[in-house]
């Protein structure tokens, strides 16, 4: 049986990515990838249930009618959806283990194009800004003693569904959109692009609840539907921003409320964050009243400028 790791053996740490690019290293992790799809593939594939209703009957409801350019992306994304959390790990001299998470690929952009969507030339350059630009440290986010979340842990979820990637990929075009040059306004294919890959998002959100049982709602969902609302919240409207809060509700609802959400805390803060700076930005209620980034914390306040992606 073939060892799950390759271990290679380098003097100092920042050889370690000129080996990320020879063909040993890369034969490996292609290896582990088709290992992890082979998995998934084996998996059942859930039922369809009421969950959908909740947030998909209002969406679809409203102008989101439009024909999305390529509706056979959902089919051939079951055969390129690899796992986020294979790497590359090398053995420094000194015994020490470096670990490259392999969405960043030991980098800022992904050579091997492992995106959970069908390949698109748009998306190292949003990938790119999203990472950069917008998820920075975050101290609300982070909590003490924490640096990058949104980083390290929080970007692999990220990569793991293609829900949740594509609401991330639909806030980084805009917010890349919107810091352009402010003397030209949007161009007509540009709004085109940005309203078309809304409607994409929106209909993955759809498609991932029916997919979910109402006891199985996962991590990524509830943050694609979070962003989603965050979305909403910054481009949108009251009333679609009031759609997807009203939905998230329901979700963590479903989850056994906003303690039994994972990423060690962090999903919790990031709903809780939207919802402030959501209702700061909109003048409405909250939807998560009296929660607070951990117990004990006097409650949190709004930061309208990293919550708009502004540096």
């Amino acid at each position: 049986m073939a060892s799950d790791f390759v271990f290679i053996h380098v003097r100092k740490p920042k050889d370690a990515l000129k080996l990320a690019k020879s063909s040993r290293v890369r034969s490996h992790v292609t290896r582990q990838q088709w290992k992890q799809f082979d998995l998934r593939a084996r998996g059942s594939k859930a039922n369809a249930t009421a969950v959908g209703k909740v947030v998909g009957e209002e969406v679809n409801n409203q102008e989101d009618s439009i024909v999305l350019r390529d509706k056979s992306d959902h089919r051939r994304n079951k055969h390129e959806l690899v796992a986020p959390e294979i790497g590359i790990e090398i053995q420094i001299e000194n015994g020490a283990h470096n670990h490259i998470p392999r969405p960043l690929g030991g980098l800022r952009g992904d050579p091997f194009r492992s995106y959970p969507v069908a390949w698109r030339p748009s998306l190292p350059r949003f990938v790119d800004h999203y990472l950069m630009s917008m998820a920075v440290d975050i101290p609300e986010l982070d909590q003490p003693g924490n640096r990058g979340l949104l980083r390290t842990t929080w970007f692999p979820l990220v990569m793991s569904e293609r829900a949740l990637f594509l609401v991330i990929i639909l806030l980084a075009a805009s917010n890349y959109a919107s810091v352009q040059d402010q003397s030209q306004p949007l161009d007509t294919k540009m709004k085109l692009d940005l309203l078309a890959l809304r409607c994409e998002a929106v209909q993955a959100v759809n498609e991932a609840l029916e997919a979910q049982e109402p006891g199985r709602i996962s991590d990524a969902l509830v943050g694609a539907i979070a962003k989603m609302a965050s979305y909403e919240a910054m481009y949108g409207d009251v009333h679609n921003y009031a759609v997807h809060m009203r939905g998230l509700e329901r979700v963590v609802e479903l989850r056994g409320g906003l303690g039994e959400l994972g990423l060690a805390g962090l999903l919790r803060r990031i709903v809780i964050w939207i919802d402030r700076n959501g209702a700061f930005l909109n003048g409405s209620a909250l939807y998560f009243p009296g929660e607070t980034f951990a117990p004990g914390e006097s409650m949190p306040e709004p930061n309208p400028g990293h919550f708009l992606g502004a540096r």
